[in-house]
Formats: C-alpha cells, structure tokens, sequence
C-alpha cells in the first residue's frame, strides 16, 4: 500500500516532469508579460508563502496593483493560486516543483 510519503513523491515527480516539457514555453511567457524589475522580484517571490500585504513589503510593489496582475499571470498560466481572501497565496510554477 502506498503511503502518503510515496504518493508526494509521485506527485512531485510528475510536476517537475511536467515543468522540464513546458519551460521553455513558461520562459517565453514570462519575458513577453513581465515588464519591470519590481514585477520579476514579485514573481521570483511567489512561493506560495507570502500574503499580498507580506508581497507588498519585500517588492515594493502595491497590493491595489497585484490585485489585477496576479490574477492575469495566473490566466497566463505562470502562477497558481490558493486559499481565498485575505489568505489567499501565489506560488510561480518554478517555485512548485523546486
């Protein structure tokens, strides 16, 4: 039987399997909407750790302004979200399967 240690391993096997196939693509995608220096620590940053306000004071960049990128960098496909409110957390797909 299987146990919960060996279903994580499995499931971190595929992901990073998954992310080899796609980085390059995922590459392309975050220098096409990844404007400033600021945007790159934010997005450096998402390691699914972090609340917005916590985002807001390592980047610099403002909460009212991730409300909307985050979001889109997630319909882009860069980053994952979970939780909701103000306990919502980002991760980006590389930070994922490190």
């Amino acid at each position: 039987m299987n146990s919960e240690y060996d279903v994580y391993l499995k499931l971190d096997l595929i992901a990073k399997l998954l992310y080899i196939q796609t980085k390059n693509h995922v590459k392309q995608i975050e220098n096409e909407i990844i404007k400033t220096d600021k945007q790159k620590k934010l997005y450096l940053s998402l390691n699914g750790e972090h609340t917005m306000e916590q985002l807001q004071k390592l980047t610099g960049i403002s909460v009212k302004t991730m409300e909307p990128l985050l979001p889109e960098w997630e319909k882009q496909g860069l980053i994952l979200s979970f939780g909701k409110g103000k306990s919502k957390r980002y991760v980006n797909l590389e930070n994922l399967v490190i």
